[in-house]
């Protein structure tokens, strides 16, 4: 049996995709990863991990949101079912998301423009193409962020990593 192993990391990082108005090609990041797991309880300990860190340098105006992704599968039928829905509303959508439909579709859930989340509000939600095995781990890892009494809140259109509100 293998060992997870766990990794943290600390240093400069660089965007791939041309800076949004107001950031930085560089920007500072530290994470943590977990190699070799599959596991909720793990999820939920490198989120304490992260809270208890945001804790200790004073920063405790901050609100987590959790989601899950689903399978790879899982997200294809449901990136064609979000297509299908959206695609009425094209020409509707603000720009940048006129530009993800067809490539980055998720993209569209996380963004600002206010006529897009409305018309998201109908749209499918990506928890209904979970398998039991989705459902079953994400379920596990909101019951043990229960058990570390860890607040949270569950946002479906949440699609990239932490977000401090």
């Amino acid at each position: 049996q293998k060992i997870p192993q766990k990794l943290w990391y600390s240093g400069p990082m660089f965007r791939y995709e041309r800076p949004q108005s107001g950031r930085q090609r560089q920007f500072n990041q530290l994470g943590v990863e977990v190699l070799g797991s599959f596991d909720p309880l793990i999820d939920a300990d490198v989120i304490q991990l992260a809270l208890n860190l945001l804790k200790e340098l004073g920063i405790t105006n901050c609100e987590l949101e959790v989601n899950s992704l689903g399978t790879l599968e899982e997200r294809v039928k449901y990136k064609s079912n979000l297509i299908s829905y959206l695609q009425p509303y094209e020409k509707e959508l603000d720009l940048d998301s006129q530009k993800r439909l067809y490539n980055n579709p998720l993209r569209i859930l996380d963004t600002k423009n206010l006529k897009t989340k409305d018309i998201l509000n109908e749209a499918p939600k990506l928890s209904n193409f979970f398998g039991i095995e989705s459902q079953t781990f994400f379920e596990e890892l909101c019951d043990a962020l229960n058990s570390l009494h860890i607040g949270y809140t569950v946002n479906e259109q949440l699609v990239r990593g932490l977000r401090l509100l």
